[in-house]
């Protein structure tokens, strides 16, 4: 089936990702499917690949309804792991690299693996050594034991920076395990797959508390990929480059758009660097690619950018109207840049913009309409009453692309839905003439002198009210006796230029922002945001910097 066929066709909702899969690679077989350092690896033997892998974890034991849990790098390896695991049965459980053990723990002994697969370091961080703190119990003889984790059987070292340590089985190893298990057994459980079947378990953020585990059918992700597809305008022509970890819900969006979907050439790297990223994208000439904001700032930092040959033509953004405006610049004239609000609970695509939308100030301001079938409404935050068109509260969602529940978690799958059925998102946003408008976490909603501010508002005007003085700017809330929480901002000024006093910066703003809005401080930065292990801009961080700058009176 050509792509055309494909995207005009119920496929993505009728078909599990490993059937897709097989169909994609069967009908591509000479083509590149993944470039990663000097490795190109057609998808006819991609394909292979995951078989044997496949092959491998039926040896092992790991079948149906198994949980394999991993700590990826963004590498070949663990692409094939994540079709490999799909195509027995079992359930993938992407693991957040920069967790520490505390967190590492609290996960794997809610989730119960049977196989954990890590990479041995990512970058300067050693990977072994936070698995081996978050189980102080793992031991290794012929198989490891781990008292605290029974469901355990194997763990499996992929040693991208030296030899795999005694005790873990060498991911090579395991993949060159081939003919010892039913290949038609391996067949009939691929063939005989069923869209409804869950075999993904993906973690939340857990912005304040610990991460929950998502479990999706293969619905949800299919969506994302078909309309993520569709809307950015996707031909057989296109190149992706992947800036995102392979544990985070874009990533996984990478492999599942051009490997199981779309059957496009997938551009790897082994941790976003902004000088490599560029010299990819004009290497291989890439056209496609998502990115949060720290990504496109990145890339467009590069002192070198104005002489590069930035191919990106299409776009997909969770970003800012600042965010739009910077991407809109970097790329060639007429590139498809698309906004989107996504969450895990929705796998993850909740709304999008279209490609069709001519209205620039639409594609700007909103993040694009609900996906078909998806049921947006806002409520007030305090009383969970339905708002008036327009004004901000609540994005709550009815979906058929909603989770499955959280993995042994139902008391937080019934707090998350209201009594119409709809699920409480925890976001702050607007939906004006259908465009759903994301405004930021309720974390982010501060309740400053009686009345609901948005942090990602006040950002987003600021930049607009002093476009030739800021070149950036986050805004955070902090803790204050008088006001209940005190609004500040972090500017980074164009050029050389000195941030001017809190107060005549205040009485500017006071032409457009309500009172109760304008930042009671304006704080001067430099250089890079301070990032999350997701690569999204750390609040906390800069919530924490606020208190130390600023004197307050003691309660």
């Amino acid at each position: 089936m050509s792509l055309t066929q494909r995207l005009h066709s119920h496929d993505w909702y009728n078909r599990t990702i490993p059937q897709l899969f097989a169909s994609t690679c069967a009908g591509r077989d000479a083509k590149p499917a993944i470039l990663f350092e000097d490795q190109e690896i057609r998808f006819g033997e991609l394909y292979t690949k995951v078989e044997e892998l496949a092959q491998g974890l039926l040896h092992l034991g790991i079948g149906k309804g198994d949980v394999v849990s991993t700590l990826p790098s963004a590498t070949p390896e663990f692409a094939v792991l994540y079709f490999a695991t799909l195509q027995i049965g079992a359930l993938v459980n992407p693991l957040n690299l920069l967790w520490g053990p505390q967190e590492l723990r609290g996960v794997l002994l809610r989730n119960e693996p049977t196989l954990i697969v890590t990479v041995d370091r990512q970058g300067p961080r050693d990977i072994l050594a936070q698995l081996e703190g978050a189980l102080p119990d793992l031991t290794f003889g012929p198989t490891p034991q781990c008292a605290s984790l029974p469901s355990l059987k194997q763990v499996v070292c992929v040693g991208r920076h030296g030899p795999v340590p005694t005790g873990y089985l060498d991911f090579n190893d395991l993949a060159r395990t081939t003919g010892r298990a039913d290949r038609d057994a391996q067949q009939r459980t691929m063939e005989q797959g069923r869209p409804t079947d869950i075999q993904f378990m993906c973690q939340t953020s857990g912005t304040t508390s610990l991460s929950k585990s998502a479990l999706w059918d293969h619905r949800p992700p299919l969506a994302t990929a078909h309309f993520g597809a569709r809307n950015l305008r996707i031909t057989e022509q296109d190149r992706f480059i992947c800036l995102a970890p392979f544990y985070h819900n874009s990533g996984l969006f990478a492999l599942n758009l051009n490997l199981a979907y779309t059957g496009n050439t997938l551009v790897l790297m082994d941790g976003f660097d902004p000088a490599r990223a560029l010299d990819l994208i004009e290497r291989h000439q890439c056209t496609c690619t998502f990115g949060f904001d720290a990504h496109w700032q990145g890339l467009r930092r590069q002192p070198d950018f104005q002489q590069r040959r930035f191919s990106i033509s299409k776009a997909i953004l969770a970003g800012e109207p600042r965010t739009y405006d910077l991407v809109r610049d970097m790329c060639p004239e007429g590139a498809t840049i698309n906004n989107l609000y996504a969450q895990t609970e929705n796998g993850p695509l909740v709304s999008l913009a279209d490609h069709e939308c001519v209205d620039e100030s639409v594609n700007k301001y909103t993040h694009g309409r609900p996906l078909p079938g998806v049921q947006v409404v806002i409520k007030h935050i305090d009383n969970g009453t339905r708002v008036a068109q327009g004004e901000a509260g609540e994005i709550c969602y009815k979906s058929p692309f909603l989770f499955q529940g959280y993995h042994r978690q139902p008391e937080e799958v019934d707090n998350a839905f209201d009594q119409e059925g709809y699920f409480h998102s925890g976001d702050y946003g607007h939906l004006d003439n259908g465009y759903l408008t994301y405004l930021g976490r309720l974390g982010g909603v501060v309740k400053s002198g009686g009345e609901n501010v948005s942090t990602a508002r006040v950002t987003t005007d600021l930049l607009e009210l002093f476009p030739e003085l800021f070149d950036d700017v986050k805004t955070v809330g902090i803790d204050d006796p008088y006001w209940g929480t005190r609004v500040v901002s972090f500017v980074r000024t164009l050029g050389e230029w000195p941030l001017p006093p809190s107060p005549a910066l205040r009485e500017t703003c006071k032409r457009r922002m309500a009172l109760y809005e304008i930042p009671k401080d304006f704080l001067p930065w430099t250089g890079e945001w301070p990032m999350t292990p997701e690569g999204k801009i750390d609040f906390k961080q800069l919530q924490q910097r606020a208190r130390e700058l600023i004197a307050l009176p003691a309660d």
